[in-house]
């Protein structure tokens, strides 16, 4: 595999990313920042196909992992990219040529019964110990700062930290920012076989010095060597999991903030309301079940009850890609010079600028972070071995 990179002209690093979402643009992006000449490989006729253009566009750094006790590396990833966001998210509409929807507003967690109220002192509990900031809402605090919540909310969390963004446009403007950065994008390119020697051959016939993989929850092309055999790059298959979604349109007396309960959330953007969502592990399908949308419609309905006669724009269903710790897969794998930037299972947007910035620290400088090292690729062969060593010595 590559022992000496191949460069342009110019001295570059050729890079090739595979896959056209908010992971691989962002990589794309800080690769191309650092010097590098990239190419974007995205199997669709348009960027983040896939993934991205159905998420909710959250960056939940407190709610998604102040009570994930055993994860804290994924906690402290969470909170890196949260730190990063504001810079990122100022850069893309500078460089992509408008904004992003990119809220500082916080986001409001509510319990409706003493057994949430629980739950809620946990997770305040858990954002302290943390150092993640949180405030407790009185009832006045509520009918000022949300006054959409009337739904017999009993107590509230403000998380400032927590905000959003509107995923579609965020793409749009990455794949902007890209362009006129001197980024190639080939469309329709269903990359499945790349042959790899001194540099990585992609089926048109373009080589490579590095590959990206950042497929979502597509499937990984095939390598092999310059003369046909098979090289294994370690990768373990995504998990699909299913998330379906509602979209309704504003309405006068809708809310202002992300709002969280435990069974539902509820996300305003300009141009309409994101409810959302379910989470069916081990289902890969796209279809939308009525039932399903119907009975996120009344969760949210019971918080926001301006919302039980919105109109209903549209509603989606996507497959987030899993791993078996629900942390993503950041490194180089079995095959030198080919790295992945997998697995980022519900928080893709929040997660995307570390990831750029940790794919890059290792695709281009050569450096592998203690952040980094704890999402390496191939953990998963490696836990299989320990495994199999202990049952040995037994």
């Amino acid at each position: 595999m590559p022992a000496q990179p191949v460069m342009r002209n110019n001295g570059s690093l050729r890079i090739a990313v595979v896959g056209g979402g908010i992971i691989g643009l962002s990589a794309a992006l800080e690769m191309r920042a650092r010097g590098a000449d990239v190419a974007v490989y995205e199997s669709g006729i348009q960027l983040g196909a896939g993934v991205t253009v159905r998420a909710a566009g959250m960056l939940g750094s407190a709610f998604d992992w102040a009570l994930e006790a055993d994860q804290r590396s994924l906690a402290a990833l969470a909170r890196h990219a949260g730190m990063l966001w504001p810079d990122f998210a100022a850069r893309i509409e500078r460089m992509g040529g408008g904004g992003v929807e990119f809220s500082k507003e916080g986001a409001i967690v509510v319990a409706r019964s003493d057994a949430e109220i629980g739950w809620l002192e946990t997770l305040a509990a858990a954002c302290q110990a943390r150092d993640l900031p949180v405030r407790r809402m009185s009832a006045a605090d509520l009918k000022r700062d949300e006054p959409a919540l009337t739904g017999g909310a009993k107590a509230a969390l403000m998380l400032p930290e927590d905000r959003q963004v509107d995923a579609q446009i965020v793409l749009q403007r990455l794949g902007a920012a890209l362009s006129r950065a001197g980024v190639g994008f080939k469309y329709g390119r269903k990359v499945e076989r790349i042959v790899g020697g001194q540099v990585f051959q992609m089926p048109d016939g373009e080589r490579f010095d590095r590959v990206v993989l950042a497929t979502g929850s597509g499937p990984l092309p095939a390598f092999f060597g310059p003369r046909g055999a098979p090289l294994e790059h370690g990768l373990i298959e995504m998990i699909p999991v299913k998330g379906q979604m509602l979209a309704l349109a504003p309405v006068g007396g809708g809310p202002q903030h992300v709002i969280h309960a435990r069974d539902v959330y509820i996300a305003p953007k300009s141009r309409w309301v994101l409810v959302g969502a379910t989470s069916e592990r081990g289902r890969a399908d796209t279809e939308v079940e009525p039932a399903s949308v119907a009975a996120l419609r009344t969760r949210a309905a019971a918080l926001v009850p301006a919302l039980a006669d919105a109109p209903e724009v549209t509603a989606w269903a996507g497959v987030r890609p899993g791993t078996p710790d629900d942390a993503p897969m950041i490194g180089q794998t079995a095959i030198p010079g080919v790295f992945a930037a997998l697995g980022h299972y519900r928080n893709g947007v929040l997660f995307a600028p570390a990831t750029a910035e940790l794919v890059a620290d290792q695709v281009i400088d050569g450096k592998v972070s203690p952040l980094a090292g704890a999402f390496d690729p191939l953990r998963f062969d490696k836990q299989a071995e320990a495994a199999h060593s202990a049952l040995q010595r037994d």
